[in-house]
């Protein structure tokens, strides 16, 4: 199993135009949230919380952080020590985090964060007429 994993990369890589460290590198680079879901209640719309975005990287190195929530500037760490970030978000849609290396600017994971609105809840239905006799 393990040959055919290796020979893939391998084999894969060449044909991408990456090298094997490389492919491993984008193997281990991982970006995650912290909820990734956030609920609305039915009378609010608009998710208000706190978003932790947390990333690992094989090597150390400066990223910054893009998203399409307009009040998230493009964020980059001021050293590559640092592996976390908090956003206060306040938004009805989705939001999509991609981190890309500074230096760059090659794009190295993405996450979501998905914004629902609760449902009502529903409403049993009595299968029988309130006039049956039995």
């Amino acid at each position: 199993m393990t040959k055919k994993i290796s020979l893939c990369l391998l084999f894969c890589s060449s044909l991408s135009g990456y090298t094997v460290a490389e492919d491993i590198e984008l193997l281990a680079t991982s970006l995650s949230l912290s909820p990734k879901i956030c609920i609305t209640s039915k009378d609010e719309e608009i998710c208000n919380v706190e978003v932790v975005l947390e990333w690992r990287l094989l090597q150390e190195r400066s990223i910054c952080i893009l998203s399409d929530y307009k009040e998230l500037k493009k964020w980059c760490n001021s050293s590559p020590g640092i592996n976390s970030l908090a956003v206060n978000i306040s938004a009805d849609k989705d939001i999509q985090f991609v981190m890309i290396d500074k230096d760059t600017h090659e794009t190295l994971a993405g996450v979501k964060l998905k914004v629902t609105q609760a449902s009502s809840p529903q409403v049993r239905r009595r299968y029988r007429n309130p006039w049956s006799l039995f």
